[in-house]
C-alpha cells in the first residue's frame, strides 16, 4: 500500500520567519483511525504524538533528489522513489498513518521548518552531529546507518584528489550548509595558512553536484558516499569515487531521522525502525538499493555522541 502523498507547496525560506509566511494549502482532517496493515503497531501508533494520531498522517521533511535515497520521477516534481521513499512508506506501515513528503533545500531550513513544528521530521538521511565540533544546537537524531564521506572525481582522478587533510589548489563541491561544506570551508582556511588555494562551490542539491563535476566546474564532489557510489556507477565509468578509505572530517558518522531535542516523536520512530530492523525490511531496503556498507546493525538516538565516548577525537 502507498501511504507516501505530496506536500502541495514547496517551502524554499531558510529562517523561521519565512517559513511561518509559507503555508500548505491541505484542507483539516477528521480525526482518522490507523489504517490497518500486517505491519502496523497498536503500541507505537498509540504513542505517535495526539496531533498525528488525530491527523492520521505525518509530514516527512527532505532536502530534495539524493539518489539513492530520494530519486526524482521525471515529469512529475516532487514525487520519489528510492530508499528513503521506501523507508518512510514502510515507517508510515509500523505507525498505522499515511506520510506526506515535504521539500526544504538543506539541513537549516529543514530544521527550522521542523522545530517550527511545521513538519514531523527530516529524512535525507541527515548526518548525525550531537557530541561533535559541528553539533546543531537543539536537534537530535534517530541513527540507521553509518556513512563514509569521500569524494567524486573523474574517471583517472586527474587532480591526484585523495582526502580531506591533503586537498589544495582545487575546487571541491559541497552541499549549501552542510556539514561537509563546513569542513570543506575549514581546510581553505589551511589551505591558505600554507600559500596555497581551494575554492569550495556551493550547490543545492546532489545532483547538482554531479552536473558541477561533469561540466568542469568543480575538480570534486564531497558529500555522504552512498550518493557517490551511485552517481558513479550510473556514469558509465565516467566518474569514481575517491578517498573512501579516509575519515575526511567524518570518523563514526552515523545518520538518520532529524528531530528537536526531547521530541514526543523520536521514541515511537526509534520503536518503529526497530520494527524493520527485527523483521529484516530495513537490511532488504538497504541492500535493494546498494546500501550494503551503510548497514547497522541496530537504530539508536544519537549514535554520534555514543561513538565519539568511545572513540575520542
Amino acid at each position: 500500500m502507498n501511504r507516501i502523498k505530496v506536500a502541495k507547496t514547496l517551502c524554499i525560506a531558510l529562517s523561521i520567519s519565512l517559513l511561518a509566511g509559507c503555508s500548505a494549502a491541505v484542507e483539516p482532517a477528521e480525526p482518522a483511525e490507523p489504517t490497518a496493515s500486517s505491519l502496523m503497531d497498536r503500541a507505537i501508533h498509540d504513542a505517535l504524538p495526539q496531533n498525528i494520531q488525530d491527523a492520521g498522517e505525518l509530514t516527512v521533511v527532505t532536502s530534495g533528489a539524493n539518489p539513492p535515497w530520494w530519486v526524482t520521477t521525471p515529469g512529475k516534481t516532487g514525487e520519489y522513489t528510492g530508499a528513503g521513499a521506501e523507508l518512510m512508506e514502510a515507517i508510515a506501515e509500523v505507525m498505522g498513518v499515511d506520510v506526506t513528503v515535504a521539500t526544504v533545500p538543506d539541513i537549516s531550513g529543514a530544521f527550522a521548518a521542523i522545530s517550527a513544528e511545521r513538519y514531523a521530521f527530516g529524512f535525507f538521511p541527515y548526518a548525525d552531529s550531537v557530541g561533535g565540533p559541528r553539533e546543531r544546537p537543539g536537534a537530535e537524531f534517530v541513527d540507521v546507518l553509518q556513512e563514509v564521506v569521500p569524494f567524486l572525481v573523474e574517471k583517472g582522478n586527474p587532480k591526484n584528489v585523495t582526502n580531506m587533510d591533503e586537498l589544495c589548489d582545487v575546487t571541491v563541491a559541497a552541499l549549501a550548509n552542510a556539514a561537509t561544506y563546513k569542513v570543506a570551508e575549514a581546510q581553505a582556511v589551511k589551505c591558505r595558512e600554507q600559500g596555497k588555494d581551494l575554492t569550495v562551490l556551493s550547490v543545492a542539491s546532489v545532483p547538482d553536484g554531479v552536473l558541477a563535476l561533469r561540466s568542469g566546474r568543480t575538480d570534486a564532489f564531497f558529500t555522504g558516499g552512498a550518493s557517490l557510489f551511485y552517481a558513479a556507477k550510473e556514469s558509465n565509468g565516467e566518474l569514481e569515487v575517491v578517498g573512501d578509505e579516509f575519515a575526511n572530517g567524518f570518523a563514526g558518522q552515523f545518520m538518520g531521522a532529524l528531530l528537536p531535542k526531547d521530541s514526543e516523536l523520536s521514541d515511537p520512530l526509534l520503536a518503529s525502525f526497530q520494527v524493520l530492523f527485527d523483521n529484516g525490511d530495513y537490511e532488504k531496503i538497504m541492500t535493494k538499493y546498494g546500501l550494503d556498507r551503510e548497514i547497522i546493525e541496530q537504530p539508536g538516538i544519537n549514535l554520534y555522541a555514543d561513538w565519539l565516548v568511545a572513540n575520542p577525537q
